[in-house]
């Protein structure tokens, strides 16, 4: 990419390295599955690094699903006043990554010792790549609708710049407008399934489905869908080859595997919410959705995965309470489902232990605020 200007004295363009965000604690992950994907990446506190080629950029945008943000970072340099930041965004590629007058969703992290007022920052931001963007040969036409995500991040004397390349937060599927209580995110159910070594092909069954993020994920998967339905990815309208990479990995459509899916729960608005959203994600088909409790549920041909999003005992229930509970699940699962292989998702290893002293913590995350780890049991 092209420089924008010459004032930024310091400031080094750059749009050759992507981050791929995740929660904490679920970078290794990702690393594999970027593997997977045939994208080479570094694991990075939060994330991975990987080069932002076109093509590997698409890739992850595309068929990533644990990922949660995929940014490029596009400069860095000093920044030790806001005239000084100003001319070094000035500097970056502006008119490869956005026209004039499309709105930009600037976001303002970590600290410096000269500039304090985030809010201040951000419009100075604003201004600089307006002003960058006032050059011969500028883009032509109706600006997108769709703000640019742009991350400035301080650390002392200097700022980096990146951008948003998927235009906005990836675990947002487009297809799960229903949702029951304490939902899961779509990435991190992407996570469970991975972290609990579930592949299409294996059965699965999810007796506490909520609004059926876990069996909904698992459904897609095994059909060969990318992860989002509906989604207009920024990286689009960089330029013809990155929109060009992103038809080609739209393109390469993995095949279906058939795979056998239950998802089940006590709670019939839960039920409504997951076959509204069955429906909407395009595998009402491929999931079997019954309304009962896991004490009343019969394993269906198997063994395979039984995997839940446990309650915690914060949000839903209380701890107490809760408490005996686990213990009647754990009995269940011994007495019906000899051969299954269990993963369950809970606020602590104590609460695991209640359900099953078998229980091997694989992954330890946040949770909308709350550390929780996924316990798997293996059978024999």
């Amino acid at each position: 990419m092209r420089r924008a200007g010459q004032d930024g004295a310091g400031w080094r363009a750059r749009a050759d390295e992507g981050f791929a965000a995740v929660h904490p604690g679920l970078e290794e992950l990702l690393v594999a599955e970027l593997a997977e994907l045939g994208v080479r990446a570094t694991q990075v506190e939060g994330g991975a690094t990987f080069p932002a080629t076109p093509q590997a950029l698409a890739t992850v945008l595309v068929w990533s699903r644990i990922a949660g943000r995929v940014l490029v970072r596009v400069g860095s340099g000093p920044a030790r006043s806001l005239e000084e930041l100003a001319r070094g965004v000035r500097s970056l590629p502006w008119p490869t990554l956005t026209r004039p007058r499309q709105p930009l969703d600037v976001d303002v992290a970590g600290g410096s010792r000269h500039l304090h007022r985030r809010d201040v920052i951000a419009r100075k931001v604003e201004h600089a790549v307006a002003d960058a963007l006032r050059v011969p040969g500028s883009w032509s036409g109706p600006p997108p609708r769709t703000p640019l995500g742009v991350l400035v991040r301080l650390d002392g004397d200097r700022a980096e710049v990146s951008v948003d390349a998927g235009g906005g937060l990836l675990h947002r599927r487009g297809w799960r407008p229903r949702t029951a209580k304490a939902p899961l995110r779509e990435n991190l159910a992407a996570a469970l399934l991975r972290g609990a070594g579930w592949r299409p092909g294996e059965a699965l069954v999810d007796p506490m489905c909520g609004s059926g993020t876990i069996p909904l994920e698992a459904a897609r998967q095994a059909a060969g869908f990318s992860p989002r339905t509906g989604w207009t990815y920024a990286a689009a309208s960089w330029g013809k080859e990155h929109a060009r990479a992103l038809a080609a990995a739209e393109g390469r459509r993995p095949k279906a595997v058939p795979t056998a899916i239950l998802a089940a729960d006590r709670d019939v608005g839960a039920i409504r919410a997951t076959e509204g959203n069955a429906r909407q994600a395009g595998v009402a088909d491929r999931v079997r959705v019954l309304h009962a409790s896991l004490e009343d549920l019969e394993p269906p041909r198997g063994p395979g995965l039984v995997i839940a999003n446990l309650p915690y005992g914060q949000r839903v229930g209380t701890a107490d309470a809760l408490a005996g509970r686990y213990g009647a699940w754990g009995h269940v699962l011994r007495e019906r489902w000899d051969g299954w292989r269990l993963a369950f998702l809970a606020a602590d290893p104590v609460a695991l232990q209640r359900l099953d002293r078998r229980a091997e913590v694989v992954l330890r995350f946040r949770h909308g605020g709350i550390r929780v780890v996924l316990g798997v049991v293996s059978p024999g």
